[in-house]
């Protein structure tokens, strides 16, 4: 989902799309701002779009309070003379439906921030990560997760979060499980993690845990083609770092003006910037800290380094 889409939420005051009818309003919120901008009445519209009968029919098309038909909003948006970015915003969510949203089986543990981290995930070309407290989510084995999960748990203060956040531990690993299946479809993004060396020397979970997502970080790195692994090294990183410890950059497959940075706050809600020069800052920190990162095979180098120290029990 584009950084339009996302800011026309955040206007309206709406939660992102998490089913068909929310999408659907959304499709009426780009048709009325499409509408707006061209400073046309509904009146206007009606009579220039053989589609469209009559003001009545048209104003339920803008609230979704009537079934929208595809080739209906197309003809609007062709009308609007609308940017290329608004057609595939329109079709995305025009093909919103529960069983093609897999994150929408996830409600009781997904809130909106994630379920919109997730639309953006699934309709990116390329997606970076900076992560300097864990392994991204995206490259976590199941053990490593239930580590990262059942830590947080454990530091809850109130019993009653307590014992909520350990009986809901398995239903988010399994979504955490699931999300990763992304990476492997045909038109999976391009994935691109950069990970502080200190990520790896940790010991969550304890050693066979560690040693288990060190050996995938390894398999990934060497395998998986749009996969892309690059380890920050500690002496780098005593230079200065990125401008946030977690960090996601979501880039479209075409323009720019839906790019979407997303930073992690450890334990906590993060926050979603659609600024452009906000993004372009946090850009041009993550490219020039790629570019300061071992390469692909110094990489895989340096992981084998950390699970032979495991192996021998240098750490144990």
């Amino acid at each position: 989902m584009s950084g339009r889409i996302l800011a026309l939420v955040g206007r309206q005051g709406e939660a992102p799309p998490s089913s068909p009818q929310a999408a659907a309003k959304l499709v009426g919120a780009l048709l009325r701002q499409q509408r707006g901008e061209k400073g046309l009445k509904l009146s206007d519209v009606v009579r220039s779009v053989p589609e469209f009968k009559s003001v009545a029919t048209l104003s339920r098309y803008e609230t979704a309070k009537t079934p929208l038909k595809a080739e209906n909003v197309i003809a609007l948006l062709r009308f609007y003379r609308a940017p290329e970015d608004i057609f595939r915003d329109a079709e995305v969510l025009l093909q919103w439906r529960a069983d093609q949203r897999w994150w929408s089986a996830f409600s009781d543990v997904a809130d909106h921030t994630l379920t919109s981290l997730f639309a953006l995930e699934s309709t990116s070309k390329v997606v970076q990560v900076y992560q300097e407290n864990n392994v991204p989510g995206m490259l976590q084995t199941a053990g490593y997760a239930r580590a990262l999960m059942a830590d947080y748990a454990r530091a809850q203060f109130d019993p009653d979060k307590r014992r909520e956040a350990v009986a809901a531990i398995e239903r988010r690993l399994e979504m955490r499980l699931r999300r990763q299946h992304l990476l492997d479809q045909p038109h999976a993004p391009v994935f691109r993690a950069l990970i502080a060396e200190w990520v790896l020397d940790k010991q969550l979970g304890g050693v066979p845990v560690m040693r288990e997502q060190l050996r995938h970080l390894y398999t990934v790195a060497e395998n998986k083609p749009n996969v892309h692994i690059r380890i920050l090294p500690g002496s780098t990183l005593r230079e200065g770092s990125p401008l946030h410890p977690a960090i996601t950059l979501f880039k479209p497959h075409e323009g720019v003006e839906n790019r979407c940075v997303y930073l992690e706050n450890k334990n906590v809600s993060g926050e979603l910037l659609t600024d452009v020069a906000q993004i372009e800052t946090f850009m041009a920190s993550m490219d020039h800290w790629w570019q300061r990162a071992l390469p692909k095979l110094e990489t895989m180098e340096r992981i084998q380094h950390y699970i032979d120290r495991l192996t021998s029990g240098t750490r144990e």
